[in-house]
């Protein structure tokens, strides 16, 4: 009789799987489970990060298709003031909830459009509120912008040609992004910078992330940024 590799069928009463069968099928659903997550939340970050990417690039729009770095200069305010002079310049219109969404990365569980009170709260954002330490501002977007207005700080021809940097992700809260920070650059371009690209360190902790910005930094680009007014 020829020998045959066919596995001989299953007699009534018989279990429906063997020992080794259920094991072999635990073994797809775990690497199945660790693939989720690991993938998730890594796409989870990657959409954040091109949503962040996209919010930064749309702004500095709005700042040179009004002139900024042209045939005037770029905004003499500090801080979140100079990222929200394109609401008191109406560049940014206080009644779109759709252009008002931009002031706030995707990142941020901390500080968010509909946490600062939505549209309602930028009906009184005009270039008179801008600059009064009016701590009420810091709110109303997650972005840290240039200072500009202290004369140490203000953009300077070269710095200008070597596409400084002009906006980033705040240190208010949590860190947006664990890795790094999305810039903006005064050509326009955005992008997602690590640590390492800044050659700085990760902060010691996330959650109370001191140190990125300001005089204390350790990049010299970042000196210049500000998440106060």
């Amino acid at each position: 009789m020829p020998c045959s590799s066919r596995r001989p069928a299953r007699r009534p009463g018989e279990a429906g799987f063997s020992f080794i069968e259920i094991l072999v099928v635990m073994g797809i659903i775990s690497v199945l489970v660790s693939m989720v997550v690991v993938v998730v939340p890594f796409i989870r970050e990657k959409g954040k990060r091109t949503k962040s990417i996209d919010n930064v690039r749309t702004m500095i729009l709005y700042y040179t298709g009004g002139g900024a770095g042209l045939e005037r200069s770029w905004p003499k305010y500090n801080g979140k003031d100079f990222i929200l002079w394109l609401v008191a310049t109406n560049k940014i219109s206080k009644g779109d909830d759709k252009q008002l969404e931009i002031l706030f990365s995707p990142g941020d569980e901390y500080l968010t459009f509909e946490g600062a009170g939505g549209k309602a709260a930028y009906k009184d954002i005009v270039l008179v509120s801008l600059g009064s330490s009016n701590q009420n501002n810091q709110k109303l977007t997650s972005y840290a912008g240039r200072r500009n207005k202290e004369r140490e700080h203000i953009l300077s021809a070269a710095e200008q040609q070597n596409n400084a940097i002009i906006i980033c992700d705040d240190d208010d809260g949590d860190l947006h992004h664990k890795d790094g920070l999305v810039c903006g650059y005064v050509g326009g371009a955005a992008r997602f910078m690590e640590w390492s690209d800044l050659h700085m360190d990760p902060p010691a902790d996330p959650k109370e992330p001191k140190g990125i910005l300001g005089d204390n930094s350790p990049n010299d680009d970042l000196k210049h940024m500000s998440s106060g007014n």
